[in-house]
């Protein structure tokens, strides 16, 4: 392809609008993978969301917010900034909802479905694209000699739910230190 396409493209890309279609799949893929992570119930007895909603609540929170809250805490941004948005935190607890807590697991189902996971996978690839450029662009407006500190906080913005995932197990009270993504890259 003409290098003129791909920066067409990319320009498109940043200037998408992330709310809502963006922002529910990505909030989809990783309310799911929070779900997918949790012990199988036994037969005869209750899931473990069914009996700790708040624990999955806060979470799947932290998963969907993982990479604005460790960028803020490493560019020395106040940790809860990305907790401003009401609108964000109102389609998050309506997607958890609604991934938790449908009829006959409807929603969950569905989104597992091979042909609607690639699509919102896709969708929610173009918001981590998104995510890494507002990142980057962020971050070099406040360290703008520093490459290190750009692509850092880059990665951390797009991959911030990998980074988080035992301390968000360790909400649920589930401690493996052996699955650390920094040990054990995927």
């Amino acid at each position: 392809m003409d290098p003129q396409t791909f920066m067409e493209v990319a320009t498109v890309v940043t200037k998408l609008k992330m709310y809502p279609y963006f922002d529910i799949a990505h909030y989809l893929l990783m309310c799911i993978s929070v779900r997918d992570d949790m012990p199988q119930a036994q037969p005869n007895q209750q899931p473990f969301w069914r009996k700790h909603p708040l624990s999955t609540w806060i979470s799947s929170m932290l998963i969907c917010f993982a990479g604005s809250l460790i960028a803020n805490l490493l560019l020395g941004e106040p940790i809860i900034t990305p907790f401003k948005d009401h609108r964000s935190i109102l389609t998050f607890t309506i997607v958890w909802y609604l991934v938790y807590y449908s009829p006959f697991d409807l929603v969950y189902k569905v989104t597992k479905f091979l042909p609607v996971k690639i699509v919102i996978s896709m969708l929610k690839e173009c918001q981590r694209a998104h995510k890494v450029y507002h990142g980057v662009y962020h971050t070099a407006k406040i360290y703008p000699n520093s490459l290190l500190v750009i692509v850092i906080i880059g990665t951390v913005k797009g991959s911030g739910g990998g980074l988080m995932k035992n301390f968000e197990r360790l909400i649920r009270g589930l401690w493996i230190p052996g699955t650390n993504e920094i040990l054990q890259p995927s």
